[in-house]
């Protein structure tokens, strides 16, 4: 593992395929549900919430150089906390998987296979991440390179083939908003923004430690980013009494369209062709993640040993909801919950402790 060096193109491109998946096709009518029409409020303020934490990550390493997360957690807090902390990461992780594994398999199932068993889609996915899960992080990275240009083109594609559906009206009023729900709007936001937290496991890796924030930000810029343009072009083609109304817009947008002279059909199958290798890219490295946080809580030589175990009890608790909403209400509230806890108090904790052990070791 040692060897393995990760570039700071690279974390970029990790940034922004772990981040942008499951949420970016529920997110507008989400957050019109809590905002109405400047529900992109609450995206923004969200994803600015996240940069300190980003901050906070990066300043970790450069307290502690060459250290691993785990070295640098067990050097600053009690070991029995930081091995808590690890434990609520694995639930946080398998609880998230299961949750993103069967509202994939439902949108699978409405829209494309629909006369295909949902356990069957579930298992086939999860035995697909599994792949990438056991390979190295240098791997990972690889594949997230190969996956961020696909998102930026198909954002940019999305636009294009909106804009003559497009009625800026719709857009309006603005700055509406009854500020006393903003907060619920930006927990709504959060949980989109999950997997940032990655870049834990990752910065020890990387060439070039000076340039790693900027590129870190720049990713979850390009998130903030994405997550605007797709709440903008939702609400400007349906309003926001349809939004709301709408379980997945995204999708439904792309439905809508029709193209001059029919030379591409069925523009949902490959929307959803494209969507598929962005939930990849965010199941994979949170299923690394898991087995490499119970390969040194159980000090094993590699984390592969845990990546198939794993897999059935996502699985499980993927299948504990009977419907879709269910699974929003027990997994999803479930899932909103430990992200708070994974995405910011955990790291918040961590830093706050790193700079009291460094001050007090004088550096």
């Amino acid at each position: 593992m040692q060897r393995n060096k990760i570039s700071n193109q690279q974390i970029k491109a990790l940034m922004v395929s772990i981040v942008v998946g499951i949420g970016i096709l529920s997110l507008p009518s989400d957050m019109a549900m809590v905002l109405d029409n400047d529900g992109w409020i609450g995206i923004l303020i969200g994803g600015i919430t996240t940069i300190p934490f980003i901050i906070m990550i990066d300043r970790l390493f450069i307290m502690k150089p060459g250290k691993t997360f785990f070295q640098l957690g067990r050097e600053v807090l009690n070991p029995i906390v930081f091995q808590v902390f690890l434990i609520i990461g694995v639930f946080y992780i398998i609880i998230l998987l299961g949750y993103t594994s069967r509202v994939f398999a439902d949108i699978i199932k409405a829209y494309l296979l629909d006369t295909t068993p949902t356990e069957v889609i579930i298992i086939t996915m999860l035995l697909a991440i599994s792949y990438i899960a056991r390979s190295p992080i240098e791997a990972i990275a690889r594949m997230a390179v190969i996956i961020y240009p696909i998102i930026i083109i198909f954002v940019i594609f999305l636009i294009i083939i909106n804009l003559p559906n497009m009625d800026v009206t719709n857009i309006y009023p603005i700055f509406q908003v009854n500020y006393k729900h903003i907060p619920r709007g930006v927990l709504t936001a959060l949980f989109s923004y999950s997997g940032y937290e990655f870049i834990l496991l990752v910065l020890p890796y990387a060439e070039d430690k000076k340039s790693t924030l900027k590129y870190s930000l720049n990713g979850m810029f390009i998130v903030i980013a994405i997550y605007l343009i797709v709440f903008f072009m939702s609400l400007s083609q349906y309003g926001i009494h349809q939004l709301i109304r709408e379980i997945w817009p995204t999708i439904a947008i792309i439905k809508e369209v029709d193209l001059p002279g029919y030379f591409l059909e069925n523009l949902d199958g490959i929307v959803m062709a494209v969507w598929v290798m962005v939930i990849y890219g965010t199941m994979g490295p949170f299923l690394h993640s898991a087995g490499t946080i119970l390969s040194d809580i159980f000090h094993t030589k590699t984390h592969e040993v845990f990546i198939l175990p794993l897999l059935p009890i996502i699985y499980i608790v993927g299948m504990l909801p009977r419907n879709l909403v269910q699974t929003d209400e027990t997994l999803g509230k479930i899932v909103n919950y430990f992200s708070i806890i994974a995405i910011i108090i955990i790291p918040a904790t961590i830093f706050i402790a790193t700079y009291i052990h460094s001050r007090r070791e004088g550096k």
